[in-house]
């Protein structure tokens, strides 16, 4: 061979190795990645977990390309679609409220001031409604009203996107279809209203209705929704399993048990079907919950759930880094900026009995502005404070010309308008003193298209009480009213001069009242108008020159009350005032003449753990000269009892004129439950000065008597409940229970 082929040969040689080298070079730095679609269980709390395999695989460059998920997961999954990133949702995670979130109740500061004031009835606060006469039970413990808001200000800036093929990354949530049993994959619609669908456990969350399915948590047929993201175009899966594993036998020791048993069962069994399509290179994390004690309602263990999940990835490093993007970039999905939508229209929808005017008055969104998230959510709040609705939302639509329109639709109560509330209170002392009554009240609402109300309430037992109400607003922003009540009641009281008992008097009394009046927001209402009644007192003890009486009533009145309590018991801020000035007139129809103002305030302040409260009262009646309080006994102010003289027994003081002063501090003992049922846990003590007097000049400082008490509170399902010991002068002592409001 020549030097010449030779030496051709050796380049041909050169230039194929160098071919061959480029070739795999070109090939290497080509390759497409595989897409990887991310599938995330439920599970309640545990689905935190997420959060830290999320912030596990943007730190080492794995990009998801889609991601599903049910109930929790579908929480988390909807968020990192969205374009949210790990850090991003792990702060939502950490500050979220997760008790208000999933506590239907309206701030008391957001109630109106009709429901306000029912909550000094004696009543529990569960209601029994009624439709069509029939008793309605609700559809779920929680209703969802603030974790819906919640869920809609955490995504607002994907709000205009209806397809999430077009969020930052391709998301679907996963229902159940509670009429079939059937899985609903969501793949369109309000991202919002998708999560919170998927995530309602039936018998804790209502369903939500959608496109005329009714759907509930997606864990009852797919809580690992596999199949789901494999149809989503993937090469490869990160799966995330979370689920509660099954109880030991010994653990299984009531029907809660029991029943959290059997929803295991049903997750579980459709979890393992679909870990079995799994394929080889997917790659399964199971974060180690239970070793740490995570439980499903652990929403308290945050820190814990998240550290946990991105151990969890941490430990499947070698499998996860072959899903890796070669080229090194950390490239995770943003979220597109935040563009408020300009609101072209505004339209209400309801099937509750409440005017659509109402609503839309309640809206102050203007048209042709942009969407003010904050203002809205506040008016949402008001609206759902009205209690007429089980459920206040908001969407936003769009024409095909690109119009928006903020639509405002308020859910009726499934089970009614109509609701029984049952009570009952309780005065127990050691010195003889033994009152129980039962009570209960019936409200009828949307008798008419202003919102009236008619209400009744009854107690037998105790201070015996029938009374009934009818309630109209006079305008389409129920500002102003009229208020109509008629009224029986029956007590015993003793009469008192200068501190002796001098009898004892069985009143019954009478009393109808007509009175217009204008509501000041929801903190306050005036009212002024006319009242007629008989009042008839029977001396049980007395002084021979005391005799029973009857006497008409007739004249005006005039009353003010105010209310911005946080609590109606045991409050940590706020005041309440009321005050009633009212003149005896016999033209219409009085036999006495006489002017009579009471006024009580009640403040309350609190720091940490601790609350301080105060409560002053001043009533005076002026009768005509020569009249007493043994003339006009149903009149008479009384004092004595818990906390109004501690020490005293209750109603044992009374007279005309009274001055009272009490000062209160408590310290609540237990945490705060996370379930909406709470049941708080007081310790505390009062000082209190007062007395009360058969004639005004006679008041004085030099006569209060000085009293006090310490006492265990509890703020219990069916009211307040006090165990004390009270304290007065004149060596008055005496142990109290008591159930029920203390001041009226």
């Amino acid at each position: 061979m020549s030097v010449i082929a030779r030496t051709a040969r050796r380049f041909t040689l050169l230039f194929c190795c160098l071919g061959l080298s480029v070739a795999a070079f070109a090939a290497s730095g080509s390759a497409e990645r595989p897409r990887v679609g991310l599938v995330l269980a439920g599970g309640g709390a545990r689905g935190l977990a997420h959060i830290g395999v999320l912030r596990y695989l943007e730190e080492h460059n794995i990009k998801i390309d889609a991601v599903a998920g049910t109930s929790m997961g579908s929480i988390v999954g909807g968020l990192y679609a969205s374009g949210l990133n790990a850090a991003e949702v792990e702060r939502i995670a950490r500050n979220l409220d997760w008790k208000y979130a999933f506590n239907d109740a309206t701030p008391r500061g957001q109630e109106s001031f009709r429901r306000k004031e029912e909550d000094y009835d004696y009543l529990i606060p569960a209601k029994l409604r009624f439709k069509n006469g029939k008793l309605g039970l609700p559809m779920g413990a929680i209703e969802g009203q603030h974790l819906n808001l919640m869920l809609h200000e955490m995504i607002a800036h994907v709000a205009r996107i209806d397809d999430f093929d077009k969020l930052p990354i391709p998301f679907r949530a996963v229902a159940t279809d509670i009429t079939t049993g059937d899985a609903v994959i969501l793949d369109k619609g309000d991202l919002a209203i998708a999560m919170r669908a998927s995530m309602s456990i039936p018998g804790v969350f209502a369903p939500v209705e959608l496109d005329g399915k009714l759907l509930v948590d997606g864990g009852i047929v797919k809580n690992i929704p596999v199949d789901v993201v494999q149809g989503m175009g993937v090469d490869r899966l990160i799966v995330i399993d979370i689920g509660t594993p099954l109880s030991d036998r010994d653990k299984l020791q009531n029907v809660l048990a029991l029943v959290d048993q059997l929803t295991t069962i049903m997750t579980r069994k459709n979890s393992e079907q679909q870990l079995s399509l799994m394929r080889a290179g997917d790659v399964l994390i199971l974060p180690a919950l239970d070793d740490a004690g995570v439980a499903t309602m652990s929403f308290d263990m945050a820190d814990q759930a998240i550290a946990l999940g991105y151990a969890a990835a941490q430990a499947m490093g070698p499998q996860l880094a072959a899903l890796a993007d070669p080229s090194g970039n950390r490239q995770v999905a943003a979220a597109p900026p935040l563009q408020l939508p300009r609101i072209d229209r505004i339209e209400v929808e309801t099937d509750a009995a409440v005017s659509q005017e109402l609503m839309r008055n309640m809206i102050s969104q203007r048209p042709g502005t942009e969407l003010d998230e904050k203002a809205l959510k506040r008016d949402i709040a008001d609206l759902y404070g009205l209690d007429e609705f089980s459920r206040v939302d908001y969407r936003i639509d769009r024409d095909d010309a690109g119009a928006t329109t903020l639509v405002i639709r308020g859910t009726a109560h499934p089970g009614g308008a109509n609701y029984l509330k049952l009570g009952l209170s309780w005065d127990q002392d050691n010195r003889g003193t033994s009152e129980f009554g039962l009570r209960g009240s019936w409200r009828a609402r949307g008798l008419n298209s202003l919102g009236g109300e008619w209400y009744t309430k009854a107690q037998v037992g105790g201070d015996s009480e029938i009374a009934t109400q009818f309630y109209q607003p006079l305008d389409k922003g129920r500002r102003f009213f009229l208020d109509t009540r008629y009224s029986y009641s029956q007590r015993q009281l003793n009469l008192t001069d200068d501190g002796e008992i001098r009898g004892r008097a069985l009143v019954d009394e009478q009393m109808l009242e007509i009175a217009p009046g204008f509501l000041i927001g929801n903190f306050a209402s005036l009212r002024a108008g006319a009242f007629a009644g008989t009042s008839e007192a029977d001396i049980q003890i007395g002084p021979p020159e005391a005799s029973s009486s009857n006497a008409d009533l007739g004249g005006w009145f005039t009353e003010l009350r105010v209310d911005t309590l946080d609590r109606a018991f045991f409050p940590r801020s706020g005041v309440r005032l009321t005050s009633r000035y009212e003149e005896s007139l016999d033209s219409l129809g009085a036999d006495d003449s006489y002017d009579a103002w009471s006024t009580m305030a009640y403040g309350a302040w609190s720091h940490g753990r601790s609350s301080v409260t105060l409560m002053a009262r001043w009533s005076d009646l002026d009768l005509a000269a020569g009249d007493s309080a043994m003339d006009m006994p149903g009149r008479a102010y009384t004092m004595g009892g818990f906390l109004n003289l501690s020490g005293y027994t209750k109603n044992s003081l009374a007279g005309t004129t009274l001055g009272m002063l009490n000062i209160a501090y408590y310290r609540r003992m237990n945490e705060q439950s996370f379930l909406p049922v709470d049941f708080p846990v007081y310790v505390g003590a009062s000082l209190e000065a007062g007395n009360v007097w058969t004639d005004r000049h006679d008041a004085s400082f030099d006569d209060l008597v000085h009293a006090g008490s310490v006492f265990l509170g509890v703020d219990s399902p069916i009211g307040p409940v006090y165990l004390g010991v009270g304290i007065g002068e004149n060596n008055q002592r005496a142990l109290y229970l008591q159930v029920g409001q203390l001041f009226q």
